[in-house]
């Protein structure tokens, strides 16, 4: 099996590498990729890259379907989890720059089915919050909502006659970074201030405009042929789950709850990397991309994911942001981010380069996953400094 899916592996690159111009394609080595998947225990995987002037390459590993005998294409439709944040984020810049909402209003008249949540201190109790909710607050992930899964205090909380939409807050704004529910919040401040659900919002605004067509809360029944296995690898092997959405999403979480591709997501992080610009528009104005990628945490906050330190890196207004200078990889000020079934994206605007990389499997951070993800940067890094 595994010698077949090496075949697939040779008959992807030299066919994705034909679909660009010959004079748009910046050659990095494949042999490197090659014999990682082929010692690697993994079902597929698919990454690629792109420049701001249009060079791009596509590398694909094994087939869309796990025990299939296609080839995972760029075209694929997976599970992106929080790479939709960016998105959104994107979409409600857009109403910032409409002055429609401004980032640092209070929204407690806007949104005070959020802003009433109470907080829950260290000692167990449930207190009123002094200081109002921003939206800048939320984009940074100072709000202080978090993620149930990722906090013991959230897991053993008693829910038990609580009122509120979410769990209880976890600090006052800006006391500190944690990662939450904060773009969820967003969504639904998109979709009261513009009147539209966040389908139609983004299809209208961000991910229609930018032909991102194959990006969808619900995956129309003609692109879904398309999407991906998915499942969870645990000490027995992977154990695919159901490939199919069980039925339409009625409640669109701006935080995690897109399906799209690689190459519609390459197209949006292109976008981002020529400020804002595309074949016919301007998706955001350069003034509102230079934020995106500058340091937007106050008072010196660093990033701090469930307890583990990631080292000094800062947030800007979409994702994260590189601190320090990696002499081979991303260029200080990179941003980067992922999504919980193992994709992971990023985008360095210093050394024009952004660089995808798609499969779709629990847990998070998967080793062998994030070690191939890193070997793809190296050597396309490697082929920048040598072009």
């Amino acid at each position: 099996m595994k010698k077949l899916l090496f075949a697939l592996v040779i008959i992807s690159i030299l066919t994705g590498c034909k679909t660009e111009k010959e004079g748009n394609i910046m050659v990095i080595d494949q042999l490197p990729l090659n014999a990682f998947f082929q010692q690697s225990d993994l079902p597929a995987a698919i990454m690629g890259y792109s420049t701001r002037e249009g060079k791009m390459g596509w590398y694909a590993f094994g087939p869309s379907v796990w025990g299939g005998k296609d080839t995972i294409n760029e075209n694929n439709i997976f599970r992106i989890y929080s790479m939709t944040k960016a998105i959104a984020s994107v979409a409600v810049l857009q109403l910032v720059e409409q002055s429609l909402i401004g980032l640092d209003d209070p929204l407690d008249e806007l949104m005070p089915e959020m802003t009433t949540i109470p907080i829950l201190t260290e000692e167990g109790e449930l207190v009123e919050a002094k200081n109002s909710i921003t939206l800048r607050n939320l984009l940074t992930h100072t709000a202080g909502f978090g993620y149930e899964f990722m906090d013991p205090r959230l897991q053993a909380f008693d829910k038990s006659g609580w009122k509120y939409d979410d769990l209880p807050r976890l600090f006052e704004v800006g006391a500190r970074w944690q990662y939450g529910t904060n773009l969820d919040w967003v969504g639904k401040i998109i979709e009261k201030i513009s009147g539209q659900d966040l389908e139609t919002y983004l299809r209208t605004n961000v991910t229609g405009p930018l032909k991102m067509n194959s990006t969808w809360f619900n995956v129309p029944e003609n692109l879904q042929d398309n999407i991906v296995s998915w499942g969870t690898r645990d000490s027995t092997g992977f154990q695919e789950h159901p490939r199919l959405p069980a039925g339409p999403v009625i409640e669109y979480s701006a935080g995690g709850g897109l399906f799209g591709s690689p190459k519609d997501y390459l197209t949006f992080l292109k976008c981002m990397l020529n400020n804002g610009k595309y074949d016919g528009g301007q998706i955001l104005n350069s003034e509102t991309i230079e934020l995106m990628f500058n340091n937007q945490l106050p008072n010196g906050l660093t990033l701090n994911a469930g307890g583990k330190s990631m080292e000094s890196d800062t947030h800007g207004l979409a994702w994260a942001i590189e601190d320090s200078e990696d002499e081979l990889l991303r260029s200080k000020g990179s941003a980067y981010w992922s999504g919980l079934a193992n994709s992971y994206y990023s985008l360095d605007k210093e050394k024009d380069v952004a660089i995808v990389y798609f499969t779709n499997f629990f847990p998070y951070a998967d080793k062998e996953t994030v070690d191939f993800y890193r070997l793809f940067e190296k050597e396309v890094y490697t082929s920048l400094k040598t072009k």
